[in-house]
């Protein structure tokens, strides 16, 4: 394993995750740890990109209501020069190389309906893409940054003497 994290690690990641502003203190007491164990790991895991600090904006805070994933199959050898075309549209969020009949898989938000047809009308005017199917997602249950690999996946905390985290 590249980076071996911890059981403790686990835990400041999932604290982290739920508030990301949430101090070392505050994790620190949560835990029963030394605010500076916690301070020295989580700038551990960011130093070794462990973990990313970022910012998630929410999209209905801007009217941005509608998500749909498009799957694209691309002209052969075409994809690569696709997927960078398709970076210039603010609507798309995600671009990915994917296998099987599609060859990119997008996902793009708007704030209607008509302004979603109209994106993928502009899709079609893109000779490489020789054909899409658009699916529209009602309701995220989980987003891409909730992710967190299982506690079996994290090795154990050497100071943990049962205590349950």
């Amino acid at each position: 394993m590249k980076n071996a994290l911890d059981r403790l690690d686990r835990q400041i990641i999932l604290f982290l995750q739920e508030d990301g502003r949430m101090s070392s203190s505050a994790i620190a007491r949560q835990l029963n740890v030394p605010v500076r164990t916690i301070r020295h790991r989580i700038t551990r895991m960011v130093e070794r990109k462990d973990i990313l600090p970022t910012v998630v904006i929410n999209r209905q805070s801007f009217e941005y209501r509608m998500t749909v994933d498009i799957y694209c199959q691309v002209e052969l050898n075409k994809v690569e020069k696709v997927a960078e075309m398709l970076k210039e549209f603010h609507e798309i969020t995600y671009i990915a190389y994917s296998f099987g009949d599609q060859d990119l898989s997008v996902q793009a938000v708007f704030k209607d309906g008509e302004k979603a047809f109209d994106f993928v009308q502009k899709l079609s005017n893109i000779p490489e893409i020789q054909r899409t199917k658009t699916v529209l997602v009602p309701s995220v249950v989980r987003a891409a940054y909730e992710w967190i690999p299982p506690e079996a996946d994290f090795v154990e905390y050497p100071g943990d003497l049962g205590q349950a985290f």
